[in-house]
């Protein structure tokens, strides 16, 4: 099987547990696999495949290896460049080319449709080897850089939800791939007795998992349950740090909600898949920020369902996807009214009810979005397509 390098810009990344998972799965499907990337984390140690940083220990003396025509190929790729610095692309995308020669690969995976895939697609035609990138959310849709020209330029590209499949269909219907971004299941499991909250006076246990960034959402969720009739009834465990706590704490200060609701930072990934059960309902109020940024695929939806936890989150385009019927809701984004409905609603169902929920949401992973099921397909995908 072809050995895989995947490219993303900096690595293990907290807020891109997607990438580890995508890695871990292609090698369980029986590939060779790295990670390249421009900035390397010192908690690599423990992973079961390299990680190099793009630059490093560059073996110059594998030049004479690449592909005269590639290298051609490469440099008419770089001329049409509108966004990036082309000496820049160049430099890094050889060294890369080297790096990744002396290491076999195959195939080159780049995350990201910015500087990322750009450097991949250069640096595998100077290689002459297959590369592809997969989309995601910002870098679409908020930051987008000659994605027309990578899309035409790659061998296959991956979109993570629907929408995002018709919009990059309509650059090239014949490359593009749909794969949602998968949960490791045997990592993500149910316990055996799950929280029922909300009887005998014991309150409803929402849970907020992310970056306190705008796209986020998070200040229409505080201000739902400020309007909320009975806001003793539940509670809110914020899981995630960025820039926008200190204006959040403040919200929640004058909301008079600070009794029930508690920022925890961030958390490790391993805290996550041991905690994340323990709650009664994820709540993700995603939503369009000003400049364009949107979650296309949000992998916590996927994490909450699948130790069994109901959502409640909003209609986007990646979000409307992966909740099934009977295992959350689904409310109008950047509406704190509709939020506030949808919890009131779920605080009214009986645990009977909400125990029907966990079952399905669980059952709705399992067999739509597992980790190694979505590696099968890219695994396909990457031996299927010739340079």
């Amino acid at each position: 099987m072809k050995k895989v390098a995947f490219l993303a810009p900096s690595y293990p990344v907290l807020s891109e547990t997607f990438i580890r998972t995508e890695v871990d799965s292609i090698k369980a499907c029986g590939h060779h696999v790295c990670v390249m990337t421009f900035i390397k984390y010192n908690d690599c140690s423990e992973f079961s495949y390299d990680t190099h940083v793009i630059g490093e220990d560059v073996p110059l003396a594998l030049l004479t290896s690449l592909s005269p025509t590639g290298i051609l190929s490469a440099l008419s790729f770089i001329a049409k460049q509108r966004s990036m610095p082309k000496l820049s692309l160049f430099r890094y995308s050889l060294k890369l080319a080297l790096q990744m020669r002396k290491e076999e690969i195959h195939h080159v995976h780049a995350h990201f449709a910015q500087h990322t895939s750009a450097h991949a697609i250069v640096a595998a035609k100077m290689m002459g080897i297959t590369s592809s990138f997969v989309a995601h959310g910002h870098d679409l849709y908020e930051t987008p850089f000659d994605v027309d020209l990578k899309v035409n330029s790659s061998n296959f590209v991956v979109a993570v939800c629907k929408d995002m499949e018709t919009d990059l269909k309509k650059m090239n219907l014949d490359k593009i791939k749909l794969l949602h971004c998968g949960v490791k299941t045997n990592e993500f499991k149910p316990p055996l007795l799950s929280p029922t909250g909300s009887q005998n006076g014991t309150p409803i246990k929402l849970v907020f998992l992310g970056r306190l960034v705008e796209q986020k959402g998070l200040n229409y969720l505080l201000q739902s349950l400020g309007e909320l009739n009975t806001p003793h009834l539940v509670t809110l465990d914020i899981i995630g740090d960025g820039e926008l706590r200190s204006s959040l704490q403040q919200q929640v200060y004058q909301l008079g909600l600070s009794k029930f609701v508690r920022f925890h930072g961030s958390k490790s990934p391993h805290w996550v898949s041991q905690n994340l059960a323990t709650f009664d309902c994820l709540v993700a109020p995603f939503c369009m920020s000003h400049s364009g940024c949107v979650d296309t695929g949000p992998l916590v939806l996927k994490e909450a369902m699948a130790v069994g936890v109901p959502v409640i989150t909003t209609d986007l385009m990646g979000c409307k996807e992966i909740v099934a019927p009977g295992t959350g809701l689904i409310v109008k984004q950047k509406s704190s009214q509709s939020l506030s409905n949808a919890i009131t609603e779920f605080i009214h169902y009986s645990p009977e009810k909400r125990q029907d929920m966990q079952r399905l949401a669980r059952l709705n992973i399992e067999n739509n979005f597992d980790a190694l099921n979505q590696a099968k397909s890219l695994s396909n995908w990457i031996e299927n397509c010739a340079s």
